[in-house]
């Protein structure tokens, strides 16, 4: 099956991404707040390793870098095709003997590389957490070979004898790769007891599950729980106003229902239309609806690294928040530490059945080492 993933051009001079005219890639913001707030501070102090050595994922300062951090790291394959098909690995420094670590199935953003993704967040909680990150090129800047990456580097793992936890590996990526978590998910769902989506709509908005069914029919009607997660100022967080303005396509409220029916199997779904998601958006006066287009079972505020957040959930026959929306107000398109933390503290609580793929909801569990 070929993925199908949001075409990226690039000028063949400065190799810097061409915009796409009919869509924004942000929404207005403060830069010069963002820059200067907790979040914004906190994300250049993470990158600045990455700056150092952007062409040298491996220097013996990176190494050691992860290793002050608690974490061993290593890359497979930097030498095959430029690098499209490596994919490193970091594992907690003090793992035991006999014990099982879940998965974190990192996928970057378009445009770049897995060595920049590695400073996104999941790092920081790893070692504390206990759970071994994988972060793969899937086969170039667009996770253009997602659906065949997934599988292979999956079972190389395995070969290797990493002691993964295999009723516990999550699909999780940024931008683009949040459509390839969606993808990986779908087509390999006996691998995939969860995903977290940053932003929360890349797969809504144009990812072809309705028109190209095959994507989630090969889900073999297994549930697949998500999160999906993001800022208010990013463009790509679907159901929002500027996304159904500026590009109104019915297919997207068909995306939506295909996931929350038949991936997340929310109980009692009622499927809603474009019409519906737009009337909440403009004339609700509930303001997790204005923001959602949604009406949630549940809905909640937080305030987490300086920054105020809304959510809300859906809910699964067996009582399971089998798909959740979380937003921090006023962010943009970009990927921050509690981000990664609000979305660990999601998946976790997933496990598939290697048996019977029966998805599994755990409310107790603790960390990523069993």
């Amino acid at each position: 099956m070929q993925t199908w993933l949001p075409l990226l051009r690039y000028d063949p001079v400065t190799k810097k991404r061409i915009p796409d005219p009919e869509e924004e890639e942000e929404l207005p913001f403060d830069e010069e707040g963002y820059a200067n707030s907790e979040i914004g501070k906190r994300q250049a102090e993470m990158l600045a390793i990455f700056k150092q050595y952007p062409d040298d994922p491996m220097n013996p300062a990176v190494v050691q870098y992860w290793a002050e951090r608690g974490l061993k790291k290593e890359l497979f394959e930097a030498d095959r095709d430029n690098g499209m098909f490596s994919y490193s690995v970091f594992t907690p420094l003090d793992m035991k003997p006999g014990k099982k670590y879940a998965v974190v199935y990192f996928s970057h953003g378009g445009g770049v590389f897995n060595n920049q993704a590695e400073t996104y967040g999941f790092n920081t909680l790893a070692p504390v957490e206990k759970y071994i990150v994988v972060y793969p090129n899937n086969g170039g800047r667009s996770n253009n070979n997602i659906d065949t990456e997934f599988p292979r580097v999956m079972g190389e793992l395995k070969a290797k004898g990493y002691p993964v936890d295999w009723e516990r590996v999550y699909c999780v990526g940024f931008s683009s790769g949040s459509d390839a978590s969606a993808v990986a998910a779908c087509t390999c769902p006996d691998l995939a007891a969860a995903v977290a989506i940053m932003p929360g709509g890349q797969p809504f908005k144009d990812l072809k599950f309705y028109t190209g069914p095959e994507y989630y029919a090969s889900s073999k009607g297994y549930r697949i729980p998500g999160i999906f997660i993001g800022g208010t100022a990013d463009v790509a967080c679907y159901p929002a106003p500027w996304v159904l303005d500026n590009k109104r396509k019915p297919h997207r409220a068909e995306n939506l229902n295909l996931w929350m029916r038949d991936m997340a199997q929310i109980k009692n779904y009622k499927p809603v239309t474009l019409e519906d998601i737009e009337d909440k958006l403009q004339n609700s006066t509930d303001p997790f609806e204005r923001e959602f287009g949604l009406t949630f079972e549940k809905t909640y505020t937080l305030h987490v690294q300086g920054e105020d957040w809304l959510g809300g959930d859906f809910y699964g026959v067996d009582g399971a928040p089998v798909m959740r929306f979380v937003r921090a107000k006023g962010l943009p398109h970009v990927v921050w530490e509690s981000q990664c933390n609000i979305a660990w503290h999601f998946i976790k609580h997933f496990r598939r059945d290697p048996v019977t793929g029966e998805s599994i909801y755990d409310p107790v569990a603790c960390w990523g080492e069993r």
